[in-house]
């Protein structure tokens, strides 16, 4: 079989004949970018054959010298060299850990999912001579009434246990939705489990590690961003591929163990000390990590394998945490509104409020929550990763040197996270783009660049018509930072797909934007919205500002609230199961409330009155 070498990385692997550079590149570890999830249309996986041959397949990039597209070239015979250039690398940067407020204690130990009880119990006689089990759940029912289960490995330890801690054991237990279960027996230990809280998105997943002390969070890309920017695509990827499922479901427990090996270095932890991983992620991550296939998913009805899943143990699933510990899943609601948004709902508390209320996760799946404490409807629009950077020429999620902030002196200016040199553009940016680019008459109601404009550089690039942001003598990376013509038909897309499913949704109750008392963003880069801006380019409607909240990653908020309290974690099952789902897709409104909307900021302007006015 052929060597494969690629370079800088210098990792070489042995692929068969007919492997394309790609999939060589994503088993020798090599994270390549491929937007189109390797079907050969996004143009960004180029890298440079040094040494050897491959097989061109066709396609419609014009590549020069020795360059191709490693989806669509084919490994020969011969060994090669490959050298991945630096505008074709995905994001591999470390796990980011920062320190956050701290709060008084956050949670009462004997409320969270899994607790710890120290028992006295009276020791076996002729005139009680109860079994062990009985004896232990005897003592743990004064405690907490309820049922107590326990693994055969635990009953066949328990005997043993209980005598050497003298009948005064230190019990572990995990909540499940019929009871408890005995996680441990011992001695008798005055620290607290601690818990791992993780947000698993499609693009990045982010935790915090619920334990006494200090409060840190981390963060990192997905990794299964190389097969795909999107749900769909890593869908695909298990159908196709008779190891997809196993491989993806990897790597995303990897993620999780780097998330938490950082977290644990902080709080100078160990692994044994956390007892439950507890997630929330949209349906089609909450089936992957768990090793469910969700082909079925992106298949008419549109229904997933299982939604709400009880408490799993968490080393089978590779989860490195205590041996004994639980993972939680948190639960979905529909194959396209997850188990981020029933934690959304419990974050915000939309179910025991009397306002109206909307929520919308700006992430990938768009998924939209409309409600109050006596109803509840949702939905979910295919909004892509656009406002994540994921499909944009210049893109980047939200890092140091990220552009966040964008206005107009005489040229475009820009702001970045950290104030460090630029190095792309992330999903707050973007929007404060488009609405300098509208207003600025550089770009018509279309999205459509126009002649002419200060302080702009445009010109032709590969995707058409582009803009220069920052050039290459300002940014971090050696490079224009640009926005294209293609990076803007797509963040219209994005908008329109999001505005025109709200707008089916309070249709569909006989309601108005006005009705809303408030209109909650979620999503990573929240909080750094220009709301104006948002309102400008018709991402967000045209009411009063302060109806309009930045709410922050309410998945991980949810999360926390349920591994914290138990009631919490009852809760959000119910809630999941009382949200009404709306069925885009087969909705006849919905292609006409999103093609109104692809414009700026939308085709019926007396929809946004402050915009037309100038105000």
């Amino acid at each position: 079989m052929p060597r494969i070498n690629f370079q800088p990385a210098d990792r070489t692997i042995e692929a068969e004949p007919g492997t394309s550079l790609l999939d060589a590149a994503r088993r020798a570890g090599v994270r390549i970018r491929n937007d189109c999830a390797g079907k050969g249309v996004c143009g960004r996986c180029v890298v440079e054959v040094k040494k050897g041959n491959v097989h061109r397949l066709g396609g419609r990039f014009e590549l020069k010298g020795g360059q191709v597209l490693a989806c669509r070239a084919l490994a020969l015979e011969s060994d090669l060299e490959v050298f991945v250039p630096v505008a074709s690398r995905e994001v591999t940067e470390d796990v980011s850990v920062f320190e956050i407020e701290a709060l008084p204690d956050r949670f009462p130990p004997s409320e969270a999912l899994v607790k710890r009880l120290d028992l006295e119990l009276d020791p076996p006689s002729l005139e009680d001579n109860v079994c062990d089990f009985d004896r232990l759940c005897r003592a743990l029912q004064k405690r907490r009434s309820g049922n107590y289960t326990a693994s055969p490995q635990l009953l066949r330890e328990l005997s043993g246990e209980l005598r050497d801690c003298g009948w005064r054991p230190g019990v572990t237990l995990s909540a499940g939705e019929c009871g408890s279960e005995i996680l441990h027996v011992g001695r008798a230990d005055s620290r607290r489990p601690c818990l791992l809280a993780v947000d698993v998105g499609t693009t990045s997943l982010k935790a915090e590690l619920l334990a006494p002390g200090s409060r840190h969070a981390a963060s990192c890309y997905n990794s299964q961003v190389i097969y795909g920017p999107d749900v769909i695509s890593r869908i695909m990827y298990c159908q196709q591929n008779d190891d997809g499922l196993d491989r993806l479901q990897g790597m995303v427990v990897g993620d999780i163990n780097r998330l938490l090996t950082s977290l644990l270095e902080r709080a100078e932890l160990s692994r044994s000390d956390v007892w439950a991983c507890v997630t929330a992620g949209n349906t089609t991550m909450m089936h992957l990590l768990a090793g469910i296939s969700p082909l079925w998913i992106r298949r008419e009805p549109y229904a997933g394998s299982c939604y709400h899943l009880p408490p799993l143990d968490a080393a089978a699933f590779g989860i490195d945490i205590n041996a004994k510990g639980k993972l939680y899943c948190l639960p979905s609601i529909s194959g396209f509104v997850g188990a981020d948004i029933s934690a959304g709902v419990l974050a915000t508390d939309i179910a025991g409020d009397p306002r109206l209320s909307m929520l919308i996760d700006l992430g990938t799946n768009g998924e939209i929550v409309l409600g109050s404490d006596e109803f509840m409807v949702c939905c979910s629009a295919s909004a892509g990763p656009a406002f994540e950077g994921e499909t944009s020429v210049s893109g980047t999620r939200a890092m140091p040197g990220a552009i966040e902030t964008v206005r107009y002196d005489r040229g475009l200016k820009c702001s970045t996270i950290g104030d460090k040199p630029p190095v792309g553009i992330c999903g707050s940016g973007y929007i404060d783009l488009l609405a300098v680019l509208m207003e600025e008459g550089i770009v018509n109601k279309s999205g459509k660049f126009l002649d002419g404009g200060d302080g702009c550089m445009r010109r032709s690039g590969e995707d058409g018509c582009e803009c220069v942001v920052v050039p290459a003598s300002m940014s971090g990376v050696e490079r224009d930072i640009v926005i294209t013509q293609a990076d803007i038909d797509n963040l219209l897309r994005a908008k329109a797909a999001l505005y025109g499913a709200a707008n089916v949704l309070l249709e569909s109750v006989g309601m108005e934007w006005t009705d809303l008392d408030r209109i909650m963003l979620a999503g990573a880069f929240g909080d750094k919205i220009n709301k104006e801006n948002a309102v400008k380019i018709g991402l967000m409607p045209d009411v009063e500002r302060d109806r309009i909240e930045f709410v922050g990653n309410t998945s991980l908020q949810g999360v926390i609230r349920a591994a914290t309290d138990e009631k919490d974690y009852g809760l959000v099952h119910e809630l999941a199961k009382d949200i009404t789902y709306f069925e885009l897709s087969t909705h006849p409104d919905y292609m006409q409330q999103f093609m109104a909307a692809k414009f700026l900021p939308h085709t019926k302007t007396e929809q946004f009155p402050t915009v037309a006015a100038g105000t």
